[in-house]
């Protein structure tokens, strides 16, 4: 019997086959679906590298919060160049050019006590996009490309595919209490994956027949140690977000092939940490190397973990459950770091299995 599109080994080398067969008859439209996950978006250079080299070129990218982004990045040129550019813009990032997130040198809590619509200013984002971003419009892009953000007056999705391409990704990554909502028209908008983060069923409505889920976290069942009444608070958001991931392949399952990329690893990053974003890349490179060769996914390996807090206090706590609760940072309770931290300019490099 032929398995079900929920990941697996098995299932991996049969969605390949059925991939490959649709390919030969000319009915297959592929998407690459890109999810939020703020410092943890590193994660999706590595998959875009190995599916580029494995020559999986997208029909329609799909992208949500920083997914967007980098989507639109690889949108606009989707091959190795692209891959490049996309780690030329992560490796500024973990050297803090720009800034993305608040400053700790004030107590969380006090920032929030300030008044302003938001903790940063999304000056610094745009300027790294303007820069960076090889056009300015969707149709400047070679692939088409959506992204979503939330409409919070109607508590709806709301897409963009035409027009200017930097307000939309701003609205699609406009992560509440750090960045501002977005004014567009009649509509404010924030972050996209306030809804929902993977975005499958939008890719399939939109015609796909092939899905390549590049999610940054792990939606598979796992154990949490609950010893704190914030360990509890994530582990029953993952709960809820796993039963949406899961009912939405539900609806597309049989007649579109998904696969679920290996994000190789199993982080424990504040929120604002980016420094780790070459060696995410790296391990999900890997990963997803040897699952689109075998159908295998291998099991993430532990870290990177970030360094503690001079002085951690429950309001970082409370901001780190906010941005979980958009997936961002640590998908797992805190643990002590470990001693092998690599340098924060790691170079998201090519790795050949050779």
């Amino acid at each position: 019997m032929a398995p079900t599109n929920g990941g697996g080994a098995v299932n991996g080398l049969w969605s390949t086959s059925v991939a490959r067969v649709r390919r030969r008859l000319g009915r297959n439209r592929v998407a690459f679906v890109l999810s939020g996950g703020g410092n943890l978006g590193a994660v999706q250079v590595g998959m875009l590298r190995a599916l580029a080299e494995a020559g999986v070129v997208p029909d329609l990218i799909v992208g949500c919060s920083v997914g967007a982004i980098n989507g639109a990045a690889f949108a606009a040129e989707p091959n190795l160049a692209g891959v490049e550019r996309l780690d030329r813009i992560w490796r500024r990032i973990a050297d803090g050019d720009p800034d993305l997130m608040p400053s700790r040198r004030l107590p969380v809590l006090a920032q929030m006590a300030r008044r302003g619509p938001s903790l940063h200013d999304p000056g610094p984002l745009v300027e790294l996009l303007d820069e960076e971003l090889p056009t300015r419009t969707f149709s400047g892009l070679r692939v088409p490309f959506t992204c979503v953000a939330t409409d919070i007056d109607t508590a709806s999705e709301h897409w963009f595919d035409s027009g200017r391409l930097l307000p939309a990704l701003l609205a699609s990554a406009a992560l509440p209490v750090v960045y501002p909502a977005v004014e567009h028209g009649p509509r404010t908008l924030i972050d996209g994956g306030v809804l929902n983060e993977i975005h499958a069923v939008r890719a399939f409505e939109l015609g796909a027949t092939e899905i390549y889920v590049l999610h940054v976290g792990h939606l598979e069942s796992r154990e949490f140690d609950i010893q704190r009444p914030v360990d509890g608070a994530v582990r029953a958001y993952w709960t809820a977000r796993r039963y949406r991931m899961e009912d939405d392949l539900r609806r597309i399952a049989a007649r579109c092939t998904v696969h679920r990329l290996p994000a190789g690893s199993n982080p424990r990053l504040r929120f604002d940490d980016f420094s780790q974003a070459g060696e995410l890349a790296d391990r999900a490179y890997r990963a997803c190397t040897q699952y689109l060769r075998t159908g295998l996914s291998p099991v993430p390996v532990s870290g990177p973990i970030s360094e503690p807090a001079a002085e951690p206090s429950w309001s970082d706590d409370a901001v780190a459950l906010g941005a979980a609760a958009l997936d961002l940072g640590s998908d797992d309770p805190p643990e002590t770091p470990s001693s092998g931290r690599r340098d924060a300019r790691a170079v998201l490099r090519r790795r050949s299995d050779s």
